[in-house]
């Protein structure tokens, strides 16, 4: 019983719940804000642009499908219409989509002309994969084009895979192979086009109007006549291409060894015909085919282009999904994704400058955290001012890239001489006594003058030999130390310096035989087009420089309404620690895009009345060409001095006089001060 009770009476330590206790830190995106983002873009992507997409597939289909002459309301009510729709779409425009989906990309291309733009994207496999993607479309849509004729139908329109020969039954057919290659042309037209528009790269955007979507009848109607116009001049080049190949291509792979056989049963009979490049004219219906069939499926691409284009930048509001919606959307901005960070900013631009009362508790709670080391705010500002720290250092490099650091390697120090015995380089035992006659032997054989001067006479001379054309017979009997070098002079050459020489060759001697043949306008015309495709845009210079500005614009004009908020909601003044250094920030970065600006400005002189007078085209052509440069690198600069100019204006305002409790540089209060005084 004793022992019992000794048991029960056991002392137990008391556990504290004074320890000390870590504060979390403010959750990654990837954990709150990436999902939600996530799943609002796909259900833009499947109620939106899907939707919209197998809408006007569909209608495409019913006003301009079938070959037959059904009238359009039986097509409507046909399933097998509605079936060859879906299966368009399926097969040739949701590959698209999904395509334009995987390659999304926030980094613009750091090209500065069309001729760096197309570089870039060509050395990128995903263009390649793009390519692939758009031709293995255009096959699938021929293949169902083809598919949906019988054979009645085929046999009229003449569209059969070989030509009916008895002797050649392997023949292809010349109208088949001519409109296949011209929906491919196409497909690779439109990548082209893509790439010039640097379509790939995420463009924000503020919200929409309705008047504004790609289904509004005027944005149809352009579309229609845009892809109207683009498949036509595609088409016109397509056809110089393809006589030009049947005129040179063609013969030369039909004289070639091996590829003659491989080829010869199938194309021959193409080398027989008339060569000349309006052959194609002479088939019209084929070409007003390939032009209905390349118009309709651009038009498709161009459309659900348009939806992705039109649908995905809009602001997305996911903070109010959640319990704590701060801790949301400031988690948001630490991604690392700038698409994201858009999102996320723009969400906290419509907090900041929220006036209801609801946006003013969350703004008080969100100056006022004490749950998160560090606190909501200290993320806030610590991330937005990094982001615009960054996007500050690369304008001052104009877009290049970090240098990579210099590494200098330690000096190495120099060891010590360990202590010696002084060398006594004089001799010790007295030498022995030589006579004169050995005296003149031991000169003659040693490295005297002589013996030296000798040598290199007899160097000069076997150098001269090798220079000289000896015959073969001579050489053959000629002593190894004279062929030696010989050898060495008959050395050949690496292969690929002969073969880098020999195409240099060829190029050259082609280029001026195309140059002489040429007439004098196709001359001119090709040296306006080859300066057109290299020469640098100053817009496009000065976009390198601030690849992030829609961002930028956006970070400014949060922080800028956070801190005008912070004099009345801020309890605990954790905002005003940090209005020095946002300041600073915001007028060293108005200081460099403004003196950029006057560098820019520079850049464009009006035409003197001189110039004026005499008239000369070409010199008044670049002078308004450089205007229009400047005027829109001057867009590009405004999108963020006008956010700055806004930003710090607001804050002047709204502080006044309280700013002089505040230390700043002396440049950025004088600069600071030109603000108050204009406020």
């Amino acid at each position: 019983m004793s022992a019992g009770m000794g048991d029960s009476m056991r002392t137990r330590a008391i556990t504290s719940t004074l320890t000390a206790r870590l504060s979390p830190t403010v959750p990654s995106a990837s954990q709150t804000y990436e999902p939600l983002v996530k799943s609002a873009l796909r259900q833009r992507l499947i109620h939106n642009i899907f939707a919209f997409s197998v809408a006007f597939t569909l209608v495409v289909s019913i006003l301009l499908g079938g070959e037959d002459e059904t009238n359009t309301f039986a097509r409507l009510v046909s399933p097998g219409t509605w079936t060859v729709a879906c299966l368009k779409w399926s097969f040739g425009v949701l590959p698209v989509i999904a395509m334009r989906k995987v390659y999304l990309t926030s980094a613009a291309t750091p090209a500065t002309s069309p001729a760096k733009m197309l570089t870039n994207a060509i050395a990128k496999p995903s263009t390649r994969r793009c390519l692939a993607v758009y031709m293995s479309c255009t096959l699938m849509l021929i293949t169902l084009y083809m598919s949906s004729f019988t054979s009645e139908e085929r046999e009229n329109l003449r569209l059969n895979v070989f030509v009916k020969s008895r002797k050649h039954p392997y023949y292809l057919n010349g109208r088949l192979l001519f409109l296949i290659l011209a929906q491919l042309w196409l497909a690779a037209s439109f990548l082209i086009r893509n790439i010039m528009l640097d379509r790939f790269v995420f463009r924000w955007t503020k919200p929409l109007n309705s008047s504004e979507l790609p289904y509004a009848p005027s944005n149809l109607l352009k579309l229609l006549l845009t892809m109207a116009l683009f498949t036509s001049f595609s088409l016109v080049v397509y056809g110089v291409v393809f006589g030009l190949s049947r005129m040179l291509v063609l013969p030369l792979l039909l004289k070639l060894p091996v590829v003659s056989s491989i080829v010869r049963p199938f194309v021959a009979h193409f080398a027989r015909g008339t060569w000349t490049l309006t052959l194609p004219l002479l088939h019209w219906s084929l070409l007003v085919r390939s032009f209905t069939m390349g118009l309709v499926t651009l038009m498709s691409w161009e459309f659900a282009e348009s939806l992705f284009d039109a649908y995905v930048p809009q602001p997305i509001k996911v903070g109010t999904l959640t319990a704590d919606p701060n801790v949301t959307v400031v988690s948001g901005i630490t991604t690392q994704d700038a698409v994201f960070a858009h999102f996320a900013y723009s969400e906290l631009v419509e907090l900041a400058s929220d006036e209801s009362s609801a946006g003013s508790a969350r703004r008080t709670a969100l100056f006022g955290d004490q749950k998160y080391s560090p606190s909501l705010w200290n993320v806030l500002a610590r991330q937005s001012l990094l982001r615009l720290g960054q996007d500050y250092q690369t304008f001052l490099r104009r877009g290049a890239p970090v240098p990579p650091p210099v590494v200098i390697a330690p000096a190495i120090p120099k060891p010590k001489d360990p202590p010696s015995t002084p060398l006594i380089r004089k001799a010790i035992f007295k030498a022995p006594r030589q006579s004169p006659l050995g005296s003149m032997l031991d000169s003659v054989s040693s490295d005297s003058e002589l013996s030296k001067a000798a040598e290199a006479v007899a160097c000069e001379m076997e150098e001269r030999a090798s220079q000289m054309h000896i015959p073969e017979l001579f050489r053959s009997v000629a002593p190894s130390s004279a062929a030696a070098p010989a050898a060495n002079a008959v050395l050949p050459k690496p292969t690929s310096g002969i073969i880098s020489s020999f195409i240099a060759q060829v190029e050259s001697r082609s280029r001026d035989l195309v140059v002489s043949w040429c007439p004098d306008w196709l001359k001119e015309s090709a040296m306006r087009w080859n300066k057109w495709f290299h020469r640098e845009r100053l817009n496009k210079v000065v976009e390198v420089g601030l690849p992030n500005r829609e961002l930028d614009a956006l970070i400014i004009e949060a922080l800028s309404h956070f801190v005008c908020a912070s004099l009345s909601e801020d309890r605990y003044g954790v905002v005003q620690r940090d209005i020095p250094r946002i300041i600073e920030a915001f007028l060293s970065f108005l200081s460099a895009i403004e003196e950029y600006q006057i560098e820019v400005n520079a850049k464009y002189t009006p035409p003197t009345p001189d110039e004026l007078s005499q008239g000369d085209a070409k010199i008044l052509e670049e002078k308004e060409m450089m205007r229009l440069e400047v005027a829109r690198a001057g867009d590009v600069l405004v999108v963020i001095s006008d956010a700055l100019k806004t930003g710090v204006a607001n804050i002047s305002r709204t502080f006044g006089d309280k700013l002089v409790a505040f230390k700043f540089p002396p440049r950025t209060a004088r600069k600071l001060q030109s603000f108050v005084d204009y406020t």
